[in-house]
C-alpha cells in the first residue's frame, strides 16, 4: 500500500469493526497496522477484510496477523522482489535521474547502490532494456534474500584463500 491509501485502509478497518460490538481503535493502532500491512496491496487487504467479516470464527476483532492469514500468510520472496523492482521503476518514471531515492527495503536498496548505482543506472538505461532490468533484479533480490549473492559467498571461509591461488571456480547461483 502507498500513502495515498490510508484514507481507504482506514475506512476498510473502520468497516470491520462494525461488525464486532466494543472494537476500537487508535490513530496509533491504525498507523501501526497500516505499516505492518504496507507490502500487501489495498485491494488485497479489502479482500481479506470480506473474507474475515464472512468466515471470522470469534467474537473478537480480527487481529493483523488474522488480516495476513486471510490473504494467504506472508508474501513470497519473489512477490517481494517484484513489488520492490516496481517500487524502483516507479521512482525512475516519476524522478529520473535527478534525484536518487532511499529505498525502505534494504536488498533493495543494497542492490541500487552496488549492483547498479541507480545514478549512473538511471542515466543510462533505455526503455526497451526495463523487462530485462526486472527480470534480472528479480533474480538478484532472490538470491540475496536467500543468501547466495555473489557478494555473499566471498565472505565463506577460504573462498578468498582460493580466489587468491589462481584456480578458476565455478558456482551456480
Amino acid at each position: 500500500m502507498e500513502k495515498q491509501d490510508i484514507k481507504a485502509f482506514t475506512d476498510i478497518m473502520l468497516a470491520i469493526a462494525d461488525n464486532y460490538p466494543g472494537a476500537t481503535f487508535t490513530s496509533a493502532g491504525l498507523k501501526l497496522r497500516f505499516e505492518a500491512l504496507k507490502e500487501f496491496s489495498i485491494d488485497q487487504v479489502s479482500e481479506a477484510a470480506v473474507k474475515l467479516i464472512r468466515d471470522h470464527k470469534y467474537n473478537t476483532m480480527p487481529t493483523t496477523a488474522d488480516i495476513i492469514e486471510a490473504m494467504g500468510g506472508k508474501i513470497s520472496v519473489k512477490d517481494r522482489a517484484e513489488i520492490e523492482a516496481g517500487k524502483v521503476l516507479d521512482h525512475l518514471h516519476r524522478y529520473g535521474k535527478g534525484v536518487i531515492p532511499e529505498f525502505e527495503d534494504t536488498i533493495t536498496q543494497y542492490l541500487m547502490s552496488t549492483r547498479w548505482r541507480y545514478g549512473s543506472w538511471a542515466a543510462y538505461v533505455a526503455e526497451s532494456d526495463l523487462k530485462w532490468w526486472f527480470r534480472d533484479f528479480v533474480r538478484a533480490y532472490q538470491a540475496h534474500a536467500a543468501g547466495i549473492g555473489l557478494d555473499c559467498l566471498l565472505h565463506l571461509p577460504g573462498l578468498k584463500q582460493l580466489a587468491g591461488q589462481g584456480k578458476e571456480t565455478t558456482y551456480a547461483i
